[in-house]
């Protein structure tokens, strides 16, 4: 839990001119004791990934498996790979390889919620699908539902926000969960802006406290091989 404590703290983000009790620019810190109590509450139901250079942690990936009404959803509770490997495939790699844990053989549902396109797109490459051809209608039928049914207080308490969960939304949110997460959105905005260029952004714009909700289809037990 240290290691991955120092990894998230030293490689995450800084807080935004809108975070409270804190200043801006400031790096976003985890302790192991905090990680545990977020990220672990429900531990026979939670997989840890990990990925090491040379005896060092460059990557890690937390998840947990709930019920929900409607199927089992595997989440993606956090995703972190060190900025100087970064564009390297760690963080699909980590996602790739939970698909080996018998928690996930049974899931019918992967998600989470990232600020960062990049997550996004390495979690669609869990299910074979493009990012840029989410399949939204699902996420409207199932989200709420998955988030209602978590175990995990920061993901229970998310309001969902944008087109799909909105009526009359004029914020240019699609896909989103307000998560009160004001960290600074100046990396992931250049990258969406890139992702944009390259397709069809189907996900909507990223807002301040707010994170994209992604969630996926799965065929339990296979292997997208």
């Amino acid at each position: 839990m240290k290691s991955c404590a120092q990894l998230f703290s030293t490689n995450y983000d800084v807080w935004g001119e809108k975070a409270k009790h804190t200043k801006p620019g400031q790096p976003v810190k985890m302790t192991g004791s905090k990680l545990r109590r977020q990220f672990v509450s429900i531990p026979d139901h939670t997989v840890l990934v990990t990925c090491f250079q040379r005896d060092k942690l460059v990557g890690h990936a937390f998840a947990s498996v709930w019920s929900f009404e409607g199927g089992v959803v595997g989440w993606i509770t956090q995703l972190v790979v060190d900025r100087s490997l970064r564009k390297r495939s760690i963080a699909t790699q980590l996602l790739q390889t939970l698909k080996t844990h018998p928690l996930f053989q049974r899931v019918t549902a992967i998600g989470l919620v990232s600020a960062h396109p990049a997550a996004c797109t390495a979690l669609a490459k869990y299910t074979n699908v493009s990012v840029h051809a989410v399949d939204l209608p699902f996420i409207c039928e199932h989200a709420a539902k998955v988030l209602e049914a978590s175990p995990i207080d920061y993901i229970k308490g998310a309001q969902l926000r944008g087109d799909l969960f909105q009526r009359n939304s004029d914020t240019g949110a699609v896909s989103s969960a307000f998560t009160g997460f004001y960290v600074d959105h100046t990396e992931p905005l250049k990258a969406l802006e890139q992702f944009k260029a390259k397709g069809k952004w189907c996900l909507g714009e990223l807002l301040e406290g707010h994170e994209y909700l992604v969630l996926f289809p799965v065929s339990p037990g296979r292997t997208f091989e």
